[in-house]
């Protein structure tokens, strides 16, 4: 998805749960509706670091916000990259056929976007509508976009880093995001009681969140929560935000994996570098890449869930690094991807989630008469495990998937 800092639906109503035991605290009284001024010094009090130069948040109407969105997305994200990687998302099954995710992207700004900050310009906004129609949700608004921007000017977002769109990306956007959503919890527990907080979330709890698929909702998502948490472990360590500085100035994240298990990042757990010049190879000549990368633990978890159950996180963990890659010949596709583990009982696990992903969650896949490959509509698909790797390959016949899986 392009770069654009959102407050969606689902990362505010992750805050209602914060308050919705209020203890037998009395409510706070009514308060006047802070000025930009003083949300702009609140901000500061809470981050511990101030602003080089104040922001000026223009208000925006949903039509301005879908417009400037789209302008972003153009310039951040192609359209030859967005072609891709919908073609690689549709054929792994994690979006229906026919998916544009210009529309979508489009259609997630005019409906669920509440403010947000461009690096790019230094521009921030607040976008007039359901979600920043009372105090607590304006002021959440506001201390978010707010904490984007003194971050911008005190860190320096990485912006090639940001709108390069593979796990990396995802693992960059989930500290940014992260920080500037435990700065706004710090910021309305400070400013506002539990019961009023509550009230202004819940009048919200309605507002449209676009026409998103499940998996690009998840991806829309995963920054705010799971980002939330690791930035409250750094907080932890770092007993306030010196050890989230470090990282916004030194040493962001560098996988989804140190995301989830802030452990690994904080004993520089690193992803191992896969290659996947064998079987790319192994497809025969003519095939170019048209999309690679890495699809890290938090990808790898959803495409698992695809096939149902609740082991998907389980056998996603243990995840050591990955590439993949879309090559195209012609009209024909092809999928390669290559994972590696970190201990053989891994993956054990990994493999049998794949093969089960394969049987109930890959489009019309149906057995090829061999416990390691499949006939898909598209042509075929086929698994191999060796040590602690395991590689897929969807191709279009079923010799050459089998071919390129196979091959070290």
């Amino acid at each position: 998805m392009p770069f654009a800092i959102v407050v969606c639906v689902a990362a505010v109503l992750a805050v209602a749960a914060l308050f919705v035991d209020g203890g037998d605290d009395d409510p706070a009284p009514p308060l006047r509706p802070a000025s930009l001024d003083q949300i702009i010094r609140g901000v500061e009090r809470e981050r511990g670091v101030t602003f080089r130069r104040d922001p000026d948040p223009q208000q925006v109407t949903p039509a301005q916000a879908r417009e400037e969105g789209v302008a972003a997305l153009d310039e951040d994200y192609p359209a030859a990259r967005r072609a891709a990687d919908a073609q690689l998302l549709i054929m792994l099954g994690l979006l229906p056929e026919g998916t544009d995710l210009a529309e979508t992207a489009a259609a997630t700004y005019g409906e669920s976007v509440a403010g947000y900050y461009d690096p790019r310009t230094e521009r921030m906004r607040i976008v007039a509508g359901a979600q920043t129609a009372n105090r607590v949700l304006y002021e959440m608004t506001v201390a978010h976009e707010l904490g984007h921007a003194l971050e911008d000017q005190r860190f320096g977002f990485d912006l090639d880093r940001l709108v390069a769109g593979d796990d990396a990306a995802l693992a960059y956007s989930a500290l940014i995001e992260g920080s500037a959503t435990a700065l706004m919890y710090r910021y309305v527990e400070d400013r506002f009681g539990p019961e009023e907080t509550l009230g202004g979330l819940l009048s919200s709890a309605f507002a449209p969140t676009g026409n998103l698929p499940p998996f690009l909702m998840a991806q829309l998502v995963f920054p705010y929560t799971a980002g939330e948490a690791f930035v409250g472990r750094l907080l932890e360590v770092g007993g306030g935000w010196s050890v989230v500085n470090a990282a916004l100035r030194h040493r962001p994240p560098a996988s989804t994996e140190q995301v989830m298990h802030p452990q690994a990042y904080l004993e520089v757990e690193e992803p191992v570098q896969v290659s996947l010049r064998a079987p790319s190879e192994a497809l025969g000549p003519g095939w170019r890449p048209l999309r690679r990368g890495v699809m890290g633990e938090w990808m790898t978890g959803r495409l698992l869930a695809r096939a149902g159950g609740t082991g998907a996180a389980a056998a996603a963990a243990g995840w050591g690094g990955d590439r993949y890659a879309l090559l195209g010949r012609g009209g024909d596709r092809a999928i390669v991807a290559r994972w590696t583990w970190d201990t053989p009982r891994d993956a054990d696990e990994f493999d049998a989630a794949l093969r089960a992903w394969v049987d109930g969650g890959l489009p019309g896949a149906r057995p090829a008469g061999r416990a390691d490959a499949w006939r898909t509509p598209d042509g075929a698909a086929a698994l191999h495990r060796a040590g602690d790797t395991v590689t897929l390959v969807l191709a279009p016949d079923l010799a050459l998937a089998r071919a390129a899986a196979r091959a070290d």
